[in-house]
C-alpha cells in the first residue's frame, strides 16, 4: 500500500516539555491518518497483466448456469466463478484459497439495503489461460452458504481494466484481449451499459412500453428476474401489465453474500417476451426479487455475449440468425433458504404442485429419503433426481412433523 509521506514543520519552542507534547500530538495525528488510510480501500483496477497486445482463448466450464474458470497459483489449481455482478473479486473465508494480505475495508450493501464493512484482500499471482494476473483484489466474506463448487470469484473489474471479453459457452472458451477494437466487427444485438457501483446496468423491455434497468450479472443463474419496485411501477403505469402476472405470494427467495433477503411480496410472472436490444426471449416464467432486476447467466444457453469496455456495450449473439427464441420454461414456484443454517421453505406459490404436495411456508427440512439433513450445505449437495418423487420429512412452523412426497 502506498502512503504519502508527511513533511513536518515545527515551530521553535523554548520549553522542552512543550516540544515533547507537540511531537506526541503530531505523532498521534500522523498515526491516526495512516490508520484511517489503512482501514479504507477505494475501488480500482490497479492489478497488472503479464502480457500486452494479446488475445487469449481461456477454457471455461458452464455448469448449472454458472461460468467457471480454472486458475493456477502456487502449484495448485482453483475454480473461479465469473461474476459480472461483482465489481471486484470475492474470496470466502471458509474456502482454501490462499489470499495474500488485507488491504483495507469497504462498505457493501446487501439485498435488504443493510450496509456491511468488509475486508479487501489481495490474491496471490494467478494464471488463467496464458495470462498471469498480479495484485488482483477481492472482498473477503466470512461465509457463503451456496459456496459448494468454486473457490473464489472474478469480477467485472477485468472489463473495467479495459479488457474486451467474449463468452462462448457452446465452444467452452472466454476470449480475452487488451485490444478494445478486436470485437468491433462482431454482429449481434447490442445494448449500452452504465457503471453505477462499477457493475454493468442495461435497459431491457419485459413488456411492451416498459423499460427496466437490469444488472448484467453472470453470478445470477436465471435469465431474468424483476425487482419488486419495477413490478409495482409497471403495474401502476400500464394497467395491461397485470396480464403478465400469474400469481402472488409472500416469501424470501434470494440468497446473497450476507444471507437471505427479508420476507416480502413475490409476484410470479409469465412474460410474453423479454427484449434485449431487439432480440426477444418469448414465453418466459420468472418472478420478482427485493434486489435490483438482473439478467443472469442462463442467457448463455441461447448464445454468446461480447463485453466491449471502449464502447460500454454488451452484444448478444444468438446461436442462429433468428431474432426470437422460445424459452417456455417452468415457473420457479418454491425456494429453500438457510434459517440458522438449516434448509427451510422460504417461498412457495399456492398455485404450485409443491403446495399441492404438502409443502408450506416455513417448513424445516429434517430428512430426505430417510437421510438426515442437518445443514443447508447438505441440502444443496443432496443428489436429487429430476422428475423423481423424493420423500421429505419436514417440521412446520406449528412444530408438527409431516411426511411429503414431491419432486425437487
Amino acid at each position: 500500500m502506498h502512503c504519502t509521506p508527511f513533511i513536518l514543520s515545527l515551530p521553535i519552542m523554548r520549553s522542552g516539555t512543550a516540544i515533547r507534547r507537540m511531537a506526541c500530538h503530531t505523532l498521534f495525528i500522523i498515526m491516526g491518518a495512516l490508520l484511517a488510510h489503512a482501514q479504507n480501500y477505494t475501488y480500482g483496477t490497479r492489478f497488472t497483466l503479464s502480457a500486452r497486445n494479446f488475445v487469449d482463448s481461456i477454457p471455461i466450464e458452464f455448469d448449472d448456469n454458472q461460468i467457471y474458470v480454472r486458475a493456477t497459483t502456487r502449484n495448485h489449481t482453483y475454480r473461479f466463478c465469473l461474476d459480472t455482478g461483482s465489481s471486484q473479486g470475492i474470496v470466502y473465508a471458509n474456502s482454501h484459497f490462499p489470499w495474500v494480505r488485507k488491504l483495507g475495508k469497504i462498505t457493501s450493501h446487501d439485498a435488504n439495503g443493510t450496509a456491511h464493512r468488509i475486508d479487501v484482500v489481495e490474491y496471490p499471482d494467478f494464471r488463467i489461460g496464458h495470462l498471469t494476473i498480479h495484485g488482483y483484489t477481492g472482498s473477503l466474506l466470512e461465509s457463503h452458504i451456496d459456496h459448494t463448487g468454486y473457490d473464489a470469484v472474478l469480477g467485472f473489474d477485468l472489463v473495467n481494466k479495459g479488457l474486451a471479453v467474449k463468452i462462448d459457452v457452446e465452444n467452452g472458451v472466454m476470449i480475452v484481449t487488451d485490444n478494445t477494437r478486436f470485437f468491433d466487427g462482431e454482429c449481434g444485438f447490442a445494448v449500452k451499459y452504465r457503471l453505477p457501483r462499477w457493475v454493468p446496468i442495461i435497459n431491457v423491455t419485459p413488456y411492451y412500453g416498459c423499460t427496466d434497468e437490469a444488472r448484467f450479472d453472470t453470478g445470477s443463474r436465471r435469465l431474468y428476474v424483476m425487482s419488486g419496485e419495477s413490478r409495482r411501477k409497471f403495474a401502476t403505469r400500464y394497467p395491461d401489465f397485470s396480464t403478465q402476472i400469474e400469481g402472488t405470494g409472500h416469501g424470501s427467495r434470494a440468497i446473497g453474500s450476507f444471507g437471505a433477503e427479508k420476507t416480502s411480496e413475490v409476484a410470479f410472472l409469465w412474460l410474453d417476451e423479454l427484449q434485449w436490444g431487439g432480440f426477444s426471449f418469448c414465453d418466459y416464467h420468472t418472478m420478482t426479487t427485493q434486489g435490483v432486476s438482473r439478467i443472469g447467466a442462463e442467457i448463455f444457453n441461447y448464445g454468446s455475449v461480447v463485453m466491449n469496455p471502449r464502447r460500454k456495450e454488451l452484444i448478444f449473439q444468438p446461436r442462429d440468425s433468428a431474432t426470437t427464441c422460445m424459452v417456455s420454461n417452468e415457473q420457479m414456484d418454491i425456494a429453500f433458504i438457510p434459517v440458522k443454517g438449516r434448509p427451510t421453505v422460504g417461498m412457495i406459490w399456492e398455485g404450485s404442485r409443491h403446495y399441492r404436495n404438502g409443502f408450506r411456508q416455513g417448513d424445516l427440512i429434517i430428512s430426505i429419503d430417510g437421510q438426515g439433513i442437518r445443514t443447508f450445505a447438505q441440502f444443496l449437495a443432496y443428489p436429487f433426481i429430476k422428475d423423481h418423487r423424493h420423500r421429505f420429512t419436514v417440521m412446520g412452523t406449528d412444530g408438527i412433523i409431516r411426511q411429503i412426497e414431491s419432486e425437487r
